[in-house]
């Protein structure tokens, strides 16, 4: 079986919310409030990286952060039949509303083109990617609104493999660096939700992981 991997502009995306993420967790207390799973010091050492440390580990090659795409009762619940509303409400929009509304929207249309890029990138089971593309972008953000849950840290039950990403995965060498964050792609291809079985063999190999430039091996010195 072909599977169609993400293409080279989905992972400029993933980095590009990574990155508005990362910064955004270095002061809101929102964004802080989901961070609770994680051991408290590496809640400490997230939300005090520098601009450096963040441009480098946002260039992991999947979202950093979740929607809970993996847990189908939640969303179940979210996507739920509810009444009407307001259409032109007016809301006060601030940079945590635009950063979910920007990720919502790159995941929902890649879910319509490529289920299964989706899935290598969230880490999402397969039921959440085809609800997710059968409703309209708008009815998702307003569930989601409505739901009024922050994303949360991916992967928050296993301190090893952030400890891994906030130690090596923000090295100023750049090899130790993607070593660190392939491997935590691994986490993403081989321990899917709830342990479904599914083709995620296979479409590791069938995707296209972003290429890894050498040109230079060691940042400037500086933390």
């Amino acid at each position: 079986m072909a599977f169609s991997g993400p293409e080279l502009s989905d992972y400029e995306n993933v980095v590009a919310l990574n990155k508005a993420w990362l910064d955004l967790l270095q002061a809101d207390t929102r964004l802080r409030e989901a961070l609770p799973a994680l051991p408290e010091r590496l809640r400490g050492r997230i939300t005090n990286l520098s601009k450096q440390q963040i441009s480098r580990l946002a260039a992991t090659p999947f979202l950093l952060f979740s929607f809970r795409e993996g847990d189908d009762r939640y969303w179940t619940r979210v996507l739920a039949e509810s009444p009407e509303r307001d259409l032109f409400r007016v809301n006060d929009v601030d940079e945590v509303d635009t950063l979910i509304s920007a990720s919502l929207g790159f995941i929902w249309q890649l879910a319509r083109q490529n289920s299964y890029a989706v899935r290598l990138i969230c880490g999402a089971t397969l039921y959440w990617t085809e609800r997710i593309a059968e409703r309209t972008f708008f009815h998702l953000l307003d569930a989601v609104r409505t739901a009024g849950d922050m994303p949360c840290v991916r992967f928050a039950e296993n301190p090893e493999l952030w400890q891994k990403l906030l130690d090596s995965g923000v090295s100023r060498q750049m090899l130790a660096r993607h070593a660190a964050q392939m491997s935590a792609l691994q986490v993403v291809l081989t321990d899917p939700p709830d342990n479904r079985a599914e083709s995620w063999s296979l479409a590791a190999r069938s995707a296209r992981a972003p290429k890894m430039c050498v040109a230079e091996e060691n940042e400037p010195t500086q933390s």
